[in-house]
């Protein structure tokens, strides 16, 4: 009997510190701004209904969004891959040319709403490509909301670019990132899955982040958010990639 006590003692004391450890800085309040355009380096962001969207509740409380993007026009996977494996790095392109200052080139992607991105471990695989088991970690703002945390690579290759978010390897959800050449472009495709597949404590951790962490309004915050960066991709990325290469 003390045993099974002491054991559903620890496995509470686990979870509201798991809750402790991965709460990310947020703000209550969404921005009522958030659903204006906005102006980038390169004129108006895309705004939302350029994208074709959806938004779900899953069986077991979790969310996920789902964004179809326009097509990248100019922009090729293999310009989509480098983009990815090098948005830590800086740049001098003012939009025009070369000549500019040194600004951080995740900067270029969203002006209003990117802070820092590094790679805090690099795995490269033979032939020098990033890979899975690598972890980058994101600082960026999306109305109103601060998230500042390391994700972990679990897919990298020229299908798919996909990271798990969360901490001390306890999963809170998903990124994916799907592309694929076209005659017009790329087709991009992203998908953010708020849930925990755990057989035991799935359920009870998918409440947490969806009860303190990222609820509605932050998911759908996140989507205006990542239809203006992914907009901005053919304004940019191939010139960077032609230059740098």
């Amino acid at each position: 009997m003390f045993k099974t006590s002491f054991k559903r003692t620890s496995v509470i004391v686990f979870c509201f510190g798991l809750l402790i450890a991965y709460m990310p800085e947020i703000t209550s309040d969404i921005d009522k701004d958030n659903s204006k355009q906005k102006i980038g380096f390169f004129g108006p962001m895309k705004s939302f209904d350029t994208a074709q969207t959806t938004f779900e509740k899953l069986s077991n409380g979790g969310m996920r969004a789902t964004i179809y993007h326009e097509a990248m026009k100019g922009v090729t996977v293999e310009h989509l891959r480098w983009w990815f494996e090098n948005i830590d790095k800086m740049t001098t392109f003012n939009g025009v040319d070369f000549n500019g200052i040194e600004i951080p080139r995740y900067h270029l992607w969203h002006p209003h709403d990117h802070i820092e991105v590094y790679w805090k471990k690099k795995i490269l695989d033979e032939n020098g490509r990033v890979s899975a088991g690598s972890i980058m970690h994101i600082k960026e703002t999306f109305g109103g909301n601060l998230v500042d945390e390391s994700v972990l690579i679990t897919r990298f290759d020229d299908q798919e670019y996909n990271f798990q978010l969360g901490m001390f390897g306890i999963k809170g959800g998903e990124l994916i990132h799907a592309y694929e050449d076209s005659p017009e472009g790329v087709l991009f495709m992203t998908q953010l899955t708020i849930s925990n597949d755990n057989p035991i404590f799935g359920n009870l951790i998918t409440w947490l982040v969806t009860k303190f962490l990222v609820n509605e309004e932050i998911l759908k915050a996140w989507m205006q958010h990542n239809i203006e960066e992914s907009g901005e991709s053919e304004n940019f990325i191939p010139t960077l990639y032609n230059y740098y290469n």
